[in-house]
């Protein structure tokens, strides 16, 4: 056995055994080959190099090292290997927003602004309604109350195409009193 191999089966058993040369030898070499990773895997690279030193204790246990190379080199491809491997993973997954820690935090109550839409909202819709005749307010309430125009139209006395007819041109009046064009909406029922 060359005093290279010998070396490198001796800190492999030491590696195994947790002796502190050794376990300091493998994680400079660790280190190492994941540096030129550093930067890509950005937070994750300290939990990288963990993952690295595990891996490799799981293939030394295993005696996936048979001698054929330089331990260093085969360190350094298992590291290759698993930084990849993090990246790939870093890839699927989403990435996620900074958050500024002195932030406050969104509160569940709406904003005045919401609020002054809401209400600005509510206020042109009653003024949209007030604007339609009466007959359109009563049949919305109907066809809000869940009956079929079937149904609607046996209450008024009205053919239910006839009826359809009617509610199309009230949510015509609606449309035209929301936009603002309240004096199109009456002069067209009068």
């Amino acid at each position: 056995m060359a005093p290279s191999t010998r070396e490198d089966a001796e800190t492999a058993a030491g590696f195994l055994r947790g002796d502190a040369e050794a376990v300091s030898t493998v994680d400079g070499w660790i280190a190492g080959a994941a540096s030129s990773f550093r930067a890509r895997l950005g937070d994750d690279w300290h939990d990288l190099l963990q993952e690295a030193r595990i891996e490799i204790l799981r293939l030394l246990r295993k005696s996936a090292w048979r001698g054929e190379a330089r331990l260093k080199t085969y360190v350094w491809q298992v590291v290759g290997h698993t930084c990849l491997d993090a990246m790939r993973r870093q890839k699927r997954r989403p990435m996620m927003e900074a958050v500024d820690a002195d932030a406050p935090l969104p509160a569940d109550d709406p904003s005045p602004l919401d609020l002054l839409i809401h209400e600005d909202s509510r206020r042109r819709l009653l003024a949209a309604l007030e604007a339609v005749p009466a007959d359109c307010r009563d049949l919305w309430r109907l066809i809000l109350s869940g009956l079929s125009y079937q149904q609607i139209g046996a209450r008024m006395g009205v053919a239910e195409g006839a009826l359809r007819v009617r509610a199309y041109r009230c949510r015509k009046r609606a449309i035209e009193a929301l936009s603002g064009n309240v004096t199109a909406a009456t002069t067209a029922e009068g």
